[in-house]
Parts: structure tokens; sequence; C-alpha cells
């Protein structure tokens, strides 16, 4: 038997023996996860250093949304994301007789792949509830130590833990929080499971922060900041700190091959951007029918900061591996699977047939003419890639940084817009420019009409322009028409309405197509006088009763020739109460007469219908109602299919076109008899598909 089989049958082996390994030993008793969902980029994290759970391997194990975009749109692109730290040290945890790299990784994707034991551990001190610590989630914050409930200082160490007057560890000066959601974390590096042989781990000791921010010019990204301290007393040298991506475009266990269709993917060595989408413009939907290349997005994940060189100079990404998840991570050692290839084959990507020069990064062409270098590697399934910095000496006792941002766009050249954008933020110093307040709105439904209310604290900020008033009506996934710039892509939504002050100040900015500024339409028509008060009202009798419609109201800055405009973001939650974003459904008034004016709506239904809101919610509405009834409803052989208490007092009922048994109803005629104090009812509706 050759070598290479030699390596094959042991990589193999170490597959087996994890798949097989006691699930007793080393339990992470403080993992927890949370949900990111302040802007357009919704997706799951764990205070373990892991991004996003998307299990193609086991979809029992996955937890959504995973790098949803965008918000509310059902559609992810994230299976897993992780750091990646390696390296080789005298003072290392575990036993390591044969020299062999120390490797962490906190993804957790599977047992045929060297991180199913997931290599960090969040110390108990930093973790309160069910839930990862988040800015807005206060329950997640402890309670216990003598720093606003957090410890004064990092474990093992006098470096202080900085939180600000509100009781967050933020990430700007002092402590202060600086964007509208951040995370943190801390953790240590160990091997949770046995591995053969040996088992190992570096000492070190982690930090994980995002950051997120609402306002528009930055509601593409999440950014991510790591921090890897050596707490062992040695040196870590060949030190390489890196990025896992799975990205999956879209994210779904589906046929065909049979984890969904192919992608492609590439690197752009200028924005060290590391990004992907579908590779031929199709793809199998979640909910049913195909998704089209318009419907798919772009994303990527790229470098921001870097530890430095001997030189003193960051080192920027020294590693791009672009390879298939699932069959040899692109070489001819079948690496990828274990950690005693990634080290060597995925993180100094060496002996890749991808790289033709041997400079660590795989190849590059220029590939639409533009002067732009960029990868052009077509894989199958799964779209995976490493980006790693290195290598260089971590000595005891020392920090270093990596930054990134994980970047959407519903093209490439947006994609690529909001890259510039992240690059723009982070060499600011993540300054945000700041909108003025953003109006908090009432909204009531009436018969075939919805009435907007909000005050003017927002006039109160000398850079507001303007109102745009925005209605959904498919829970938040889009807002209107879409504006589309110069290169076909999608960059914003037209208002339903807008007004804006008579100071000659009109027309779009040059930098910010998605905000025209309006045609000094004045404020004069949106003031009301109520209960002596002066507030802003706006009407919109184009609604169909039964519909659910989400509203926004957002106001927007002048802008300048230098800076464009800017406006509040949408809220992604009509359910929170005091933002700028309402939940309604026009109805007609309650029935307390008789029952002949009720309605099924829409009837017939058409699957995919406009009542079908979002991609994977199908309902119809029992419209005119009393305020309590009961709602049976049978098929054309007279069997009772499902029954729907109506108690909320409201005139309308949505039903979910699924049975008692919560079995999808088929196409065909329907009967529907309600029973009430004022008597009784029956109609029938006809499903189409």
């Amino acid at each position: 038997m050759n070598k290479k089989s030699n390596i094959r049958q042991n990589i193999l082996m170490i597959g087996l023996l994890l798949l097989f390994a006691n699930p007793a030993q080393g339990q992470i008793q403080y993992r927890k996860w949370n949900t990111f969902d302040a802007n357009r980029v919704a997706t799951v994290f764990n205070n373990a250093n892991q991004i996003a759970n998307g299990n193609n391997q086991a979809a029992a194990l996955s937890t959504f949304p995973s790098m949803e975009y965008p918000q509310g749109s059902g559609i992810d692109y994230g299976m897993v994301f992780g750091l990646v730290v390696g390296g080789f040290t005298t003072d290392g945890g575990g036993s390591n007789p044969r020299n062999e790299p120390y490797l962490d990784g906190a993804m957790e994707e599977g047992p045929a792949w060297f991180w199913d034991p997931n290599h960090y551990d969040p110390y108990a001190e930093f973790v309160n509830g069910d839930r990862a610590a988040m800015s807005d989630d206060p329950e997640t914050w402890p309670t216990g130590g003598p720093n606003h409930g957090w410890p004064a200082v990092y474990p093992g160490t006098d470096t202080p833990v900085l939180v600000g007057a509100e009781g967050w560890p933020g990430f700007g000066k002092n402590g202060a929080r600086i964007a509208d959601q951040e995370s943190f974390s801390v953790c240590f590096a160990v091997d949770h499971l046995a591995e053969f042989p040996p088992e190992r781990w570096l000492k070190t000791q982690t930090t994980m922060r995002g950051l997120a921010w609402k306002l528009n010019l930055y509601e593409d990204m999440i950014f991510w900041v790591y921090t890897v301290r050596n707490m062992g007393n040695a040196n870590i040298d060949s030190c390489l700190i890196g990025i896992y991506s799975d990205w999956d475009f879209i994210s779904a266990i589906l046929p065909p091959e049979p984890f969904g269709d192919a992608d492609r993917q590439y690197y752009d060595p200028i924005r060290q951007l590391a990004y992907g989408s579908d590779d031929n413009g199709f793809e199998l939907s979640p909910f049913g029918g195909s998704l089209a290349e318009n419907d798919i997005a772009w994303a990527g994940t790229m470098f921001l900061k870097t530890p430095k060189g001997d030189d003193g100079k960051e080192m920027g990404v020294t590693t791009y591996d672009a390879f298939h998840g699932w069959k040899n991570a692109n070489t001819p050692l079948e690496n990828g699977v274990h950690k005693l290839g990634f080290y060597w084959y995925n993180m100094l990507n060496i002996m890749d047939p991808n790289d033709s020069d041997g400079d660590r990064i795989d190849d590059s062409f220029d590939n639409d003419g533009d002067g732009v270098f960029e990868s052009d590697y077509h894989v199958a399934e799964a779209t995976v890639n490493v980006l790693a910095t290195g290598p260089f000496t971590l000595p005891p006792g020392e920090t270093d940084t990596l930054v990134i941002a994980t970047v959407f766009g519903v093209s490439k050249t947006d994609l690529l817009r909001n890259a510039d954008r992240a690059i723009s933020l982070f060499q600011k110093g993540f300054v945000v420019p700041k909108p003025p307040p953003a109006p908090i709105v009432q909204g009531v439904a009436e018969d075939r009409k919805v009435t907007l209310t909000w005050g003017r604290d927002s006039e109160v900020d000398s850079t507001f322009e303007g109102y745009r008033i925005y209605r959904s009506q498919d829970r938040g996934a889009t807002w209107g028409e879409p504006i589309i710039d110069a290169t076909g892509s999608v960059v914003g939504f037209a208002p339903l309405a807008q007004f804006d002050l008579a100071d000659g100040v009109t027309g779009a900015h040059p930098d910010a197509p998605f905000l025209d500024r309006g045609i000094d339409s004045g404020l004069e028509p949106l003031r009301q006088i109520i209960n002596g008060d002066t507030v802003n009202v706006f009407t919109d009798e184009s609604v169909v009763n039964g519909f659910t419609y989400w509203y926004a109201v957002t106001s927007y800055t002048t802008g300048d020739p230098a800076t464009p405009p800017i406006e509040n973001s949408r809220g992604t939650d009509p359910a929170i109460a005091g933002d700028n974003t309402v939940a309604v459904i026009p109805s007609k008034p309650l029935a307390t007469q008789n029952l002949d004016d009720i309605r099924v709506v829409p009837n017939p239904y058409i699957v995919a219908s406009g009542f079908e809101t979002t991609p994977n919610v199908r309902e119809l509405q029992f419209t005119h109602l009393p305020a309590e009834c009961t709602i049976r409803i049978f098929n054309a052989a007279a069997e009772l299919v499902a029954t729907v208490a109506h108690t909320d007092g409201r005139s309308f009922q949505a039903w979910n076109l699924r049975t008692a048994n919560d079995q999808e109803i088929a196409p065909g005629l329907y009967f529907y008899h309600i029973r009430s104090k004022l008597g009784e009812k029956i109609g029938k509706f006809v499903i189409i598909k």
C-alpha cells in the first residue's frame, strides 16, 4: 500500500473515532446562543466564537436565522463561521509527543470534521441565563461581579473589563456602546473530546464582539472583533489566526447533489474579501418553486485589521484557501476533515493545486477586465474558504486582534459597494453619522383605511430635511417599489409618500441614489391638532381589509456636497412599541346584529396570492366577525378539517390553511360553519394551486 493510501486510511480512521467518541467527555457547560437582528442581516451566534448554525449534515442541529438576508425573507446563506488559531508551543494543553501544530477551531459542523468537539468554552462569570450576552438584552448580562455585575478583570490577568455607564462592556472608549447592537463573550481554548493521536490545545483566551448598525449605509453588514491572548508560559510560534467561512447560496438541505445547487466563490485581494454567490443563477427555494439570479444574494467575509509582522506593519490576509467542503479540501491528501491537515493545507495553504504560484493565495484573475484581480473558483454544493493571517510569534501574556466583517449585497456591484462602506466605517473608527431622531409611530386600522400618527421630535434636529413613509406587504422583506441604480442593483425602495421642508434642497444626492431629498412639498399636509398638540398624521386608503401591512416612517437629513443624506432605519419588529414601525390589519367593524356580512378573503384562495406576505406564510382571513365565535372548516366530503376559536375581540380571524393534525390542506372546495351568540353562518371557499 502506498504512502498516500496510508494517509487517507489514517484520516478516515480519525474521522470514525471522532464520530463514535464518548460525548460525555468535557461537556460544554456555558455555551449560549443569541441573535443579531438590528439590520437587514439576521444571524444566530454563540459565545464560543461561532457564527451561524446552518448545519448541512444534520438539519435537526441547525438554528435559524443563519445569515438570513434580507431579514424576514426566510432565505439563509450561512452554514458555519468560526475563529481558528494554530501554531507551535512548548506549553500547550494536553500532550503532543510528535510536535504536531496545535489548532483550535470554533466551528461545530458535524462528526466528519475535526471541529465536531467545540474547542472554546466560555467563562462562567461572563454568562447569565440561557442566551449569549448582547447589549440590547439586559437579561443576559451577568449580575454576580463587582463591575456592574461583570468581572473586574479578564480571568488570569490584571486587565480590567471596561463597562460603560449603562452597564454594558461596549467596544467604545471606557466601555461605551457604539453600535446599535453589540455582543460580547470571553472564552478559553480546550479540547472536549479525545483525539487520536493525541489530544492537544493552545492555552489561549479569546474575546469575540459583534457590532451591527441600523443606519441604511451599514445595514447590510455585521462586524466581528476577535482578540487572542497567549495564556501559556511559552511563545506560540508560527502562529496563524484565521476565519473559516462556510457560505451556501442558499443554505438549505435540498436536491440536487444532494445539498443544493452549485456555488462560485471569489477573492478580491484589494478589499481582502472572500465572497461568492450562486453559480448558475438558479436555486430551489425552501418554500417551494425556485429562485432566480436576482433573488439570490452575494455575500462575503473580509479582513479589516490583522496582527503586525516583524516589520511593524499589519500582515493582512496571507492565506486564501477556497475548497469544496464535502470532498477533498482542494488538496490531493483529502485534508481539511481533521486538524492534522488543517493547519498545513488550509491555514498555510501549501501544496494547493489552485495556487499555481505558491503565494498561499488561490489563483486570481482579472475576470471582468476592471484591473482588479479576483479568483474565480467554482465548487459544487459547499462554498468553503479560509482566510488567515500569519505566521507570527505571540509571546506569553500578549494579545493580538483580528477584525472582520460579514457583508451582503443584492448583486456583485452592491456587495463591493457595501464592502467599501465597511472599510470606510472601520477606518473612521466606527464613528457613524447620526440621522435625526426616529419618529415614534402609532397606527390605527379601520375599514379599508390606516392612519399613522407621530410627533415632531425629529424636526428639532438641525439636519432634518423630511419624512419618508414606507409600506410593506410582505412583513418587511421589501418596502415598496425597488430603486435600481445604473448597474441594475436594487439600492433601496421608493416610499409610499414623502414630505420635505420647502427649503430648496431637492432631488437625489449623487452618492445616495436610494434617498431622494424631495420636491419642497412642505410639511403642512401632515399637520393636525389632536388634544391641543400639533402632530403629523398620514392616512392610507389604498388598503384591503384582512391584509397585514407593515408601515415605517423615517426622518432624513439634508446632506451636503461631501456627505450624502442619511435616514433612520426601518424597525425590524413592529411588535416592539415606541419605534418607527407598526403592523396593522384593516378590517370591517365587528358584526353586532347578524352574520350576513362575513366573508372569506381571498376567495378563491390562489397559492402565492398577495395574502402570502412572506414565502413561508400561507393564510386566509374570515372578516366581519363578531367579537367571539367558533369557526369549523370542512372539506367537500363533509369531514372536519380544522376548528378555529376566535376570541380576541377583533372583526377578523386568520387561518393558516393547515389541518388539526398540522398538515397542509389540499386544493379544492371547502365549507365553513360559524357559531356565535348572534347565530350561525355557513359558507364556502375554494383553494387553488
